[in-house]
């Protein structure tokens, strides 16, 4: 085996849509099964300084819009726009990972981890897994958040901004469920029944690690 066929296999994935509790969920895992994290959203600033329009056109796009002209568009233009964004974000991710050495297993949690992107590199199904929340999960946890409400009050109309944005999430949540079934690989809802530490224990179920 190649060393760099031996650090896939150590590779776990944690992908899925936002507000899922992926970044909470992969620090119980990394606390109970000793392993290193890279946390996407952390690795993103990184990221900003080596993108480029020709090699990433959505992107580019993005960075250079405004919270108004990301929000106040149609949902089916930003979902599109979110996909094309995370495909291109996910080469930068496969970079990295190539780039450092990994002494021991890690955990690679993100949104930019999409299922068909992930299941080209996977030596092994049950090291991946996706969760999403459902719409009243997502926009109880989203309502809770300072953040979000003072980006959506910069956009002509704040309600509408913010349906967009909810709703968005929630068509991407379905497109990810219907990538994953199509692919055969895991995925896990989250609805709040469950705990943070109950939903990680699945999670280690799902990756085949041993709990104590």
């Amino acid at each position: 085996m190649s060393e760099a066929e031996d650090g896939l296999n150590r590779v776990f994935w944690l992908g899925g849509s936002p507000c899922s509790g992926k970044s909470s969920i992969s620090e119980v895992l990394a606390r109970s099964f000793d392993l290193d994290i890279y946390h996407v959203d952390e690795a993103f600033e990184a990221h900003r300084q080596r993108i480029n329009p020709a090699q990433q056109p959505a992107l580019s796009k993005w960075l250079a819009s405004s919270w108004n002209d990301r929000w106040m568009q149609p949902v089916d233009n930003l979902v599109r726009e979110a996909i094309a964004c995370y495909r291109e974000h996910f080469a930068l991710i496969v970079d990295d990972l190539a780039a450092r050495p990994i002494a021991k297993s890690i955990l690679v949690e993100g949104t930019a981890l999409l299922p068909r992107q992930v299941a080209d590199r996977l030596k092994q199904n049950s090291h991946a897994i996706w969760v999403i929340p459902t719409g009243g999960f997502q926009r109880e946890q989203y309502s809770k958040r300072d953040w979000a409400h003072t980006i959506v009050e910069q956009c002509d109309t704040p309600e509408v901004a913010f349906g967009n944005w909810m709703e968005r999430d929630i068509r991407f949540a379905e497109w990810i469920e219907a990538e994953t079934a199509t692919l055969g690989l895991q995925l896990l809802k989250i609805d709040g029944s469950r705990t943070v530490a109950e939903n990680a224990n699945e999670i280690a179920r799902s990756f085949k690690l041993v709990i104590d």
